[in-house]
């Protein structure tokens, strides 16, 4: 059976600033679409205490797309929703279960992001994979919050790696052999989650990830902590409750003033780079020039061109057209840096371009042949 397309709206790889930030950090209300049948998860209740997420809604989107409303307490929310795209011959009662890509979400983004913005449902159509989308926040960092030293919801690398993954793979098939890829701040997550939890997924990507959260810019641009404060706009909350704040040099003159600075190491991929040994990793990142745009489209079939190896052509310094991107270029310089010091292999493609969905799914497309051949899909 041909997949089906997916009507995709393209965010302007060529917006100006003010169009750039509002297209990351806009936040999106999820709720099923009108006219699909939404109706309660069968099975036994459960202890919500030992059990705390638990299926509230079943959606069938097509015939190999589902989406579930997860509750759970630690998200600090009713429901929040995960996409699953789901393998040929996949059903709750199989068998056998299936090797697991988790695809990331970005700032502003949630679970429908990939698949309205890309062509994965026919890129995984063809392997014997399940795709899993979760949705989080606007803000997540997918981070377990600190709130003010009190921790509590929302708790998101709890919610997603100790109750989503478990709930999965218990009642929908999914196996143990596990990739993760993301974009923005959903590459942080993939890089934070494959360096806490060593050996947990086989393969992780970065697609323009926020891989260095104390980036600070040598001249003028956003350093790391200016994408968490904005990222809270979308959230209306106070920054401060994502991680603390990171004290010097940012927001203090005193360099014994690092405040929360130890949980924002924590959760940065290069502050944490060591724990990423051992892991295949792809990393990619444009330069912040987005003059020609990405040099590559799906085109119209089933199957897309190969991405260029010419297309990685390691700008040496950073762009000015796309200030996120140019944040980005100086955060992956310096975890590339980090890595080849430590000895550890990464495949990196740095390019000309921005930040926006026509580069990352070059990038997806560019990078899956690596996490399929990781799962054995």
């Amino acid at each position: 059976m041909r997949p089906r397309r997916i009507p995709r709206v393209r965010r302007p790889w060529g917006a100006g600033c003010a169009g750039l930030v509002t297209a990351l950090l806009l936040p999106f209300l999820t709720v099923p679409a009108a006219g699909q049948p939404a109706y309660a998860a069968d099975g036994p209740a459960r202890d919500r205490t030992r059990d705390p997420a638990r299926v509230v809604a079943e959606v069938p989107v097509g015939d190999r797309m589902l989406d579930l409303g997860i509750a759970s307490p630690t998200t600090d929310a009713p429901v929040k929703w995960v996409r699953l795209l789901l393998p040929k011959g996949w059903s709750k009662n199989a068998s056998r279960t299936w090797p697991v890509l988790w695809l990331l979400h970005g700032g502003g983004g949630n679970h429908k992001d990939w698949t309205a913005n890309t062509h994965v449902e026919q890129l995984a159509a063809g392997r014997d994979v399940l795709v899993v989308l979760p949705e989080t926040s606007g803000c997540s960092s997918y981070s377990d919050w600190y709130n003010g030293g009190n921790g509590g919801p929302p708790a998101w690398e709890t919610y997603l790696l100790d109750e989503l993954r478990p709930l999965l793979e218990r009642d929908y098939r999914a196996g143990t052999a596990r990739a993760v890829a993301g974009l923005s701040m959903g590459g942080l997550g993939a890089l934070k989650f494959t360096a806490a939890r060593p050996g947990m997924f086989r393969a992780a990507a970065s697609y323009s990830g926020a891989v260095h959260p104390l980036y600070r810019s040598p001249d003028g641009g956003f350093s790391g902590p200016d994408g968490v404060k904005l990222g809270a706009l979308t959230c209306l909350v106070d920054w401060k409750r994502v991680w603390g704040e990171p004290g010097y040099p940012f927001d203090t003159a005193d360099p014994a003033d690092l405040r929360q600075q130890w949980l924002w190491k924590r959760n940065s991929p290069l502050e944490q780079a060591a724990s990423l040994r051992g892991t295949p990793l792809y990393l990619s990142y444009g330069d912040g020039t987005t003059d020609g745009g990405p040099g590559w489209s799906w085109g119209d079939g089933d199957r897309p061109p190969a991405p260029s190896p010419a297309r990685c052509t390691d700008p040496p310094a950073h762009g000015t057209q796309d200030p996120v991107e140019r944040a980005v270029y100086g955060m992956n310089q310096e975890l590339r840096g980090k890595l080849t010091r430590l000895g550890i292999p990464a495949t990196v493609c740095a390019s000309r371009g921005g930040h926006g969905w026509p580069y990352w799914e070059r990038e997806l497309v560019a990078s899956f042949p690596m996490l399929m051949r990781a799962l054995g899909a």
